[in-house]
């Protein structure tokens, strides 16, 4: 059963009666050239274009080149990585973070970021191999084999940040409402996954919710597990659809340095 820390973060547990359910959905994705990257993108919804070298930078190059004219916003490049980390389960990519900037809001991170790029400067020397799991065929499994939730997730909105107990600076504290499986205006599908979703406040059926919710949870904790791993190397750079692909990581010891880069295309404006 999902267990909930002390700083809202919700973490699932792996089980064994959900395994056939999620099996097959792990993906270790193809790789190509940055001239070829573009037209497998469009196929897989991810590739892997290694040896672009070390520098951080060759991420703007990436976006421009595998997406085109569809980019409409590049939100900063950040570093990640760190030394002796446990795993980063299942996820997507999107922050809520705002600024005034002479008196203008301006969005320093959007939830609806649709691609996402990552670039391995430095492997960690033991551990951190990457997990990708396609969500839609996932959430299609589930349409077929768990109705219960399938319905859940495309029908019930959720607080998507609902239990953090101490917001970063810059993220507004007014609930995020979202499903965590939906469409864009344009019609393009996004699945998510939420370490801190809650029911909405004051939802009648709070208490049946969150145990969707949790199973939800469970559901990806076990996907991560059974997934296939692969491994970035020094120079590798990872495009993939973030509203599709949900992507982790393994524990790994001694010290790792990525770099990504998230972006906004014409299909999350749904233009």
């Amino acid at each position: 059963m999902a267990k909930t820390g002390v700083d809202g973060r919700r973490q699932g547990e792996s089980r064994p009666e959900l395994k056939d359910l999620v099996d097959g959905t792990g993906v270790e994705p193809r790789s190509a050239s940055l001239a070829d990257a573009r037209g497998v993108l469009a196929e897989d919804g991810v590739v892997r274009v290694p040896g672009v070298g070390t520098d951080p930078e060759a991420l703007v190059v990436a976006a421009a080149t595998a997406l085109g004219g569809r980019l409409r916003e590049l939100f900063g490049i950040r570093p990640q990585g760190g030394t002796d980390s446990p795993a980063l389960g299942l996820h997507n990519d999107g922050a809520y973070l705002e600024a005034d900037v002479h008196g203008r809001t301006v969005r320093l991170r959007d939830p609806d970021e649709d691609y996402l790029l990552m670039h391995c400067s430095v492997p960690a020397p033991s551990g951190g191999d990457s997990v990708l799991v396609d969500g839609y065929a996932l959430v299609d499994r589930l349409a077929t084999d768990h109705p219960d939730l399938h319905g859940f997730l495309t029908r019930c909105d959720v607080d998507f940040f609902g239990s953090r107990t101490s917001l970063p600076r810059g993220v507004p504290a007014t609930p995020l409402l979202r499903r965590m499986v939906e469409h864009t205006r344009g019609g393009r599908r996004a699945v998510r996954a939420s370490d801190y979703a809650l029911p909405v406040p004051r939802e009648p059926q709070f208490d049946e919710h969150l145990a969707r919710i949790e199973e939800y949870a469970d559901l990806l904790a076990t996907a991560f597990e059974v997934a296939p791993r692969f491994r970035l190397d020094a120079g590798d750079l990872l495009i993939l659809d973030n509203y599709r692909f949900l992507h982790g990581r393994d524990a790994f010891t001694g010290s790792r340095a990525l770099h990504v880069l998230s972006v906004r295309t014409t299909e999350a404006f749904g233009l």
